[in-house]
């Protein structure tokens, strides 16, 4: 079976196209993890947040309303540079590379 070429994801955002503090990590913002984090958490910290359907995108901004009223779509081709795994719950993903390569593969938005 072919791989895909391109992979898209979601993320919640107040505004389109996304501004620069939307591609800070929590490292970025806040410095180092909690010392009692799980390992998971401390390697996410490094990461963005991002989901693979754009409805878990939509669940987060449900959740947390201060997040945004956006949902943004990058379409990321294989090859890129920017990496992605999975992390904490089904269908959640770090995303890690370089913010202006990301913003290269900006494609899309809708509302919540």
């Amino acid at each position: 079976m072919e791989e895909k070429s391109v992979t898209s994801f979601y993320r919640v955002s107040k505004r389109y196209p996304p501004e620069d503090r939307s591609y800070l990590t929590p490292r970025d913002k806040l410095g180092d993890p909690p010392a009692d984090a799980s390992e998971e958490k401390k390697r996410s910290w490094d990461a963005l947040s991002a989901f693979d359907t754009e409805e878990g995108a939509r669940r987060q901004a449900r959740m947390f309303a201060h997040l945004g009223n956006l949902i943004v779509r990058y379409d990321i081709p294989n090859g890129s540079g920017i990496v992605w795994e999975q992390s904490g719950e089904l269908g959640h993903c770090d995303l890690r590379g370089d913010a202006e390569e990301l913003k290269r593969y900006l494609a899309d938005v809708v509302d919540v």
